[in-house]
């Protein structure tokens, strides 16, 4: 009997390693994919059918993506990539993060910004070759002798801390930052404050998408006006969380109107589409 079982724990302690190699990949998807679980689940809410619930995103919430690569380069360094690729890399995500909160930066003005340093880093590469004029080596010699390293105790540290206000943030966006489109009106609540009713009569609606970079951490977000018949700015919804992907339900809402129709003493809500 004991030499029956033994061929059969072999196979099973030579099935061990892939099975450590899984978990380690979901450790790994599962720290990724955190912020957009959560994100999906905030925007993922039950709503009837003619009318769509949104979020506006604080500066707090960006910070998902600092979160995200702190936790990622956990598992990542020193078995994946070493430590100085991950201290690039979490340099770089800071350096992201910083831009998209103090500039706002157009889709034109990504493109002018990047065929301007495109230009400059071949003129800069002409002069180095043809000239022998040093130029780019001397800025790149420096940085790479700084000789930056991934220190995980300092950017473990840094990452709890900074998740203490992207979750604040959250609650921030669930208790003062909701906003209900239906097909009159527009509501608005704030914890503790109170709410605000917005009707729709005389508005048009359009998106405006001013920072590329703040609409990437916004996972499409972008800001929403509502504007009269005289262009002029009436409200302004800033930094609408998937306002990219929400758009096509939100606009086929914004374009309805409900009315109230009584019948044998019973009110019911009547939706009129849009002529075609």
């Amino acid at each position: 009997m004991a030499d029956s079982l033994d061929p059969q724990a072999l196979p099973a302690k030579a099935q061990s390693p892939p099975a450590a190699k899984t978990t380690f990949r979901t450790k790994i998807g599962r720290v990724i994919f955190a912020p957009f679980k959560v994100v999906g689940f905030l925007l993922g809410g039950k709503t009837r059918i003619d009318e769509i619930v949104v979020y506006s995103a604080p500066p707090a919430f960006y910070l998902w993506i600092v979160i995200a690569v702190g936790f990622a380069l956990k598992f990542l360094v020193p078995g994946v990539i070493t430590p100085q690729a991950g201290a690039w890399i979490f340099i770089a995500t800071m350096i992201y993060f910083v831009l998209a909160l103090l500039y706002d930066i157009s889709l034109k003005k990504l493109i002018l910004c990047s065929l301007v340093v495109a230009v400059i880093w071949l003129f800069a590469k002409y002069m180095e070759n043809l000239r022998d004029t040093l130029i780019l080596g001397p800025i790149l010699h420096h940085f790479a002798a700084l000789e930056p390293k991934y220190d995980r105790g300092t950017v473990m540290v840094l990452t709890w801390l900074l998740l203490i206000p992207w979750v604040c943030s959250l609650f921030e966006m669930v208790f003062n930052r909701r906003k209900k489109f239906s097909p009159n009106e527009i509501a608005e609540f704030h914890f503790g404050e109170g709410s605000e009713l917005t009707d729709r009569s005389g508005l048009r609606f359009v998106t405006k998408y001013r920072d590329v970079l703040e609409t990437v951490l916004g996972f499409g977000g972008g800001d929403l006006l509502a504007v009269d018949n005289h262009q002029t700015v009436i409200k302004r919804y800033e930094n609408i969380v998937g306002l990219w992907f929400y758009w096509q339900k939100l606009d086929r809402i914004l374009h309805q109107r409900a009315t109230l129709v009584g019948e044998d003493g019973e009110e019911k809500v009547v939706v009129q589409q849009p002529p075609p």
